[in-house]
């Protein structure tokens, strides 16, 4: 005889539980498990999504701020004598300082002291003071000056006997032009 399944229990959500498979009730509960993780995970993303958009916000104001501002700096004469000193600094950073000190270390003697080395870019000029116990020294500097390629032009513009040294120490001052770059 065949097997009756009768089942006169009312229609509920227990009795439905109840009769499901084992296996299609653990795959439900995977299901639900993964949904619940999958929610999890996208509300955290959304939230980082809020964030990242907040923060292109702010830099798109940032950049609008900073772009008015360089306008209106743009749109502002410069004084001329302001002008003048940035263009006076920028022409004294600009100096070759470490091809006019190799040179002036090359050509300098030891017998010879350097007081002062002082530049005036806008003539590629520079000022030596210096001081030797003779004349011959002297005229030995200028020439060893005028032997370094870096210069064009060397020239003496002054001399004098130290009379505070009782060995009669010269003290002069050299003129030395510096050939401007090309480039």
């Amino acid at each position: 005889m065949k097997r009756l399944h009768i089942d006169l229990a009312p229609l509920s959500a227990r009795r439905q539980l109840h009769r499901t498979h084992t296996l299609v009730r653990c795959v439900a509960l995977a299901a639900l498990i993964l949904c619940v993780v999958a929610g999890m995970r996208a509300h955290k993303l959304f939230g980082r999504l809020d964030r990242l958009q907040d923060e292109q916000a702010s830099i798109a104001s940032h950049a609008a701020q900073a772009a008015r501002s360089r306008a209106t700096v743009a749109s502002r004469p410069i004084d001329a004598k302001q002008g003048a000193a940035v263009n006076a600094a920028v022409a004294r950073l600009n100096l070759p300082w470490d091809d006019i000190l190799d040179a002036v270390e090359a050509a300098t003697p030891a017998k010879v002291a350097l007081l002062s080395i002082t530049p005036d870019p806008s003539r590629a000029l520079l000022r030596i003071e210096a001081e030797g116990a003779n004349s011959d020294e002297m005229i030995g500097y200028l020439k060893s000056l005028e032997q370094q390629p870096l210069f064009e032009r060397v020239d003496l513009v002054r001399h004098e006997l130290a009379k505070d040294h009782t060995d009669g120490v010269i003290r002069f001052q050299i003129e030395a032009q510096w050939r401007r770059s090309t480039s």
